[in-house]
């Protein structure tokens, strides 16, 4: 008799339907192994840090319901050009965000739409929480694994 597998996490694509699910065998939405469960962490962790500075934060609130110059985003986020253009670059790297060119003007869009769900999502959890008045360091601190000060 064959023993049981170990149960293992699960991640799975939540706003993908189970019938689309079936369909698209060839690119799994579950890790099959743990080494690929830890790559799948990776990835996500190098995702949310592009949401780790505020700066990448307000540029990409100034461009995600329409494409702005350098200098709009500049006037929007009152950050320096040559520290919005350096975040400009790493959110491009990271294909968070699309450019053009016309003529000595390059106008920038979000190039990935559940990047911005994601930050209005929890942008407006924490607002809610500060609203509140509820502290948020002891819980962030709990969440991480870390004690509170």
């Amino acid at each position: 008799m064959a023993a049981a597998r170990p149960a293992r996490p699960v991640l799975r694509a939540a706003s993908r339907p189970p019938a689309r699910r079936a369909r698209h065998a060839a690119s799994p939405a579950t890790p099959d192994s743990p080494d690929e469960l830890q790559q799948v962490f990776a990835a996500v962790a190098r995702y949310f840090a592009l949401l780790a500075e505020p700066t990448r934060l307000s540029i990409l609130h100034a461009i995600c319901t329409a494409e702005q110059s350098v200098s709009q985003i500049v006037a929007a986020t009152g950050a320096s050009q040559t520290n919005v253009s350096r975040h400009l670059a790493l959110l491009h790297q990271a294909g968070a965000v699309a450019r053009r060119r016309a003529g000595p003007s390059v106008y920038y869009r979000v190039a990935d739409p559940e990047l911005v769900t994601i930050c209005r999502t929890v942008c407006v959890q924490i607002a809610a929480r500060i609203d509140a008045g509820v502290p948020l360091k002891d819980d962030l601190l709990a969440f991480a694994g870390r004690p509170a000060r």
